[in-house]
C-alpha cells in the first residue's frame, strides 16, 4: 500500500507541473501535505479514501486553523482527482469542510510613511541601489516575493511595464512608476554588472555570488530597510491603488488573483480605513 500511494502521489506532483501549470514552490508544498496524509494514514491503519479523522490529526500536531484549511484543501484536492483514476473507480470520500476561521486584514503601510522611507533610501554602493530598486518595484508593481525574483532582464519594457509570470504560469503585463523604471534602469546599466559573475544570468536581481536573487534574501532586504514583510507591501499597493479610486477588477488583474474573492479583502481595509479617518476627525467621533 505504501508503495502505491507514493506512485499516485508521483503521478498526482506529474499532474499538477505539466497539466496545471504549477509552480516548483507550490509542487513542493502539495508533496509536503500529501506526505503528512501519508503519515496519517500509517498511524490509523486507514486506507487511502478514510479521510475523516485526518483534521482531528492536524490539531494534534498544533497546527494554526490557517494552516490546517490550507492542507485539508491539498488533500481534497488529492483525493478528487484519484477518486476519477480508473483503478480508483467507484471509491468515494468525504470531502472535509474547512474550519471557521476569523479574517485577519493585512497591516497596510500609510503613503506617507512609504513613500518617505523610499525617497530617503541611499542610492551609495551597488547594494543600495539594487535595494531601493527591490522596494521601488514592489511598491510600484504588487509583485509577489516569486514574481519579482524570477523577473528577466527582457521582462522589461522600455514603456515602463514589465512581463510577470504569476501562480500557474500565468503572464500579465504590468505598469511601473517613473520612480521604479528610473532605479531599476538605473541598476540594470550601471550596478548589475558589478554582482554578475555569469555573462549568461539574464535574471534582473542577483545576489553577491552573481546568481539569481533567493526568495529569503528578498525577505531580509525588505525586512531590514521597511521593517515589514513583502507581502504587506503587496498589501499596501492594492489598498493604495483602491483608495485612490480604482475599480476592484482592476486591481484583481494587477495582482492577479484568480478568484475575485481574495482581492475583496482590500475593500474591508479600506472600510476600516474609512472608519478610523472618520473617528480621529469628527468632533463627536
Amino acid at each position: 500500500m505504501k508503495t502505491q500511494n507514493k506512485e499516485l502521489q508521483k503521478k498526482y506532483i506529474s499532474f499538477l507541473k505539466n497539466i496545471k501549470n504549477y509552480s516548483d514552490h507550490t509542487c513542493k508544498a502539495y508533496k509536503n501535505d500529501i506526505n503528512q496524509y501519508f503519515d496519517y494514514l500509517n498511524e490509523s491503519a486507514n486506507d487511502l479514501f478514510e479521510n475523516k479523522e485526518f483534521v482531528n490529526y492536524l490539531f494534534n500536531n498544533n497546527l494554526s486553523k490557517s494552516t490546517i484549511n490550507r492542507k485539508l484543501a491539498s488533500i481534497n484536492n488529492f483525493l478528487e482527482w484519484a477518486s476519477k483514476l480508473e483503478e480508483n473507480k467507484g471509491q468515494t470520500f468525504i470531502k472535509s469542510e474547512n474550519l471557521k476561521t476569523e479574517k485577519i486584514l493585512p497591516d497596510i503601510l500609510t503613503s506617507n510613511y512609504i513613500n518617505t522611507l523610499i525617497n530617503t533610501l541611499p542610492t551609495v554602493t551597488s547594494k543600495d541601489i539594487r535595494n531601493k530598486a527591490v522596494i521601488e518595484l514592489l511598491y510600484s508593481s504588487g509583485l509577489r516575493v516569486s514574481e519579482l525574483v524570477n523577473l528577466k532582464i527582457n521582462d522589461i519594457n522600455d514603456n515602463k511595464s514589465l512581463r510577470v509570470l504569476g501562480k500557474g504560469r500565468k503572464q500579465r503585463i504590468l505598469p511601473m512608476t517613473d520612480q521604479a523604471y528610473n532605479i531599476l534602469s538605473k541598476w540594470i546599466s550601471d550596478s548589475r554588472n558589478e554582482f554578475l559573475k555569469n555573462k549568461n544570468n539574464q535574471y534582473v536581481f542577483l545576489g553577491v555570488r552573481g546568481e539569481k536573487i533567493t526568495d529569503r534574501e528578498i525577505r531580509r532586504i525588505v525586512k531590514s530597510t521597511t521593517g515589514t514583510f513583502p507581502h504587506n507591501i503587496r498589501h499596501t499597493f492594492a489598498t493604495h491603488i483602491l483608495d485612490g479610486g480604482a475599480d476592484l477588477r482592476v486591481v484583481q488583474e494587477l495582482l492577479g488573483h484568480t478568484d475575485p474573492s481574495t482581492t475583496q479583502i482590500y475593500t474591508h481595509v479600506s472600510k476600516k480605513k474609512l472608519q478610523e479617518k472618520y473617528k480621529r476627525t469628527h468632533p463627536r467621533g
